[in-house]
């Protein structure tokens, strides 16, 4: 499997210096079925990974960069030319992760604008604003959960492919750099202590 490992340079680096590979690479989980066949999951992107069965499940985030005048069913994420998460019609999202499944809407429709992917909801995210983070969660009993707790972030982008052989490389460790995390999926904050994902040596700046 040819890989392709370019997320530190370029024109938008998003690691002050080159993380360290989780050695071996590992598959996109076959049982994660919401992710759109060619979609990219961009570098950086929050991952639990398996070494044992060398799968790799991926947590969905994005910021909001606007809400439709008087349609709040109507959100806006980030998405440009580097970063795009592959969010898919039917996952839940919510931007608190001790929401209840009953209070949390699924995405009925997507659309890409000039100003980002545009999400249509079931309803409207009680006070979300402009600069939320959203994050793709599944039931759990009444309440939500992330898909699973990430202990690693991605390192390149990767594309989703039709066999099943979806490659994904991971870093469990910035070393002595970090990441840059206004350039990055958002993590919830309740993973993170200080400036690193918890479970992991994976740091962020805020540095532009």
């Amino acid at each position: 499997m040819k890989r392709k490992f370019s997320s530190y340079g370029g024109d938008r680096p998003v690691f002050t210096l080159p993380p360290v590979q989780v050695l071996g690479g590992f598959t996109l989980n076959p049982a994660q079925t919401n992710l759109p066949v060619g979609a990219i999951i961009p570098v950086g992107t929050l991952a639990n990974i398996d070494e044992s069965t060398r799968y790799a499940i991926i947590i969905k985030s994005a910021r909001v960069v606007a809400i439709t005048a008087g349609n709040t069913k109507q959100i806006t994420l980030e998405a440009d030319e580097y970063s795009k998460m592959p969010f898919a019609v039917g996952d839940y999202v919510c931007k608190d992760l001790a929401a209840t499944l009953a209070n949390t809407p699924t995405i009925s429709a997507i659309t890409m604008t000039k100003d980002g992917m545009q999400l249509t909801l079931s309803k409207a995210i009680t006070g979300l604003t402009v600069g939320d983070a959203v994050f793709e969660v599944i039931a759990d009993d009444a309440n939500v959960k992330l898909r699973a707790v990430p202990n690693s972030i991605t390192i390149a982008d990767a594309e989703v492919k039709e066999d099943g052989d979806t490659g994904i490389d991971v870093t469990r460790n910035t070393a002595n750099g970090e990441a840059y995390a206004r350039r990055l999926p958002p993590v919830p904050a309740t993973l993170l202590d200080g400036n690193m994902l918890k479970g992991t040596k994976v740091a962020y700046t805020n540095s532009k």
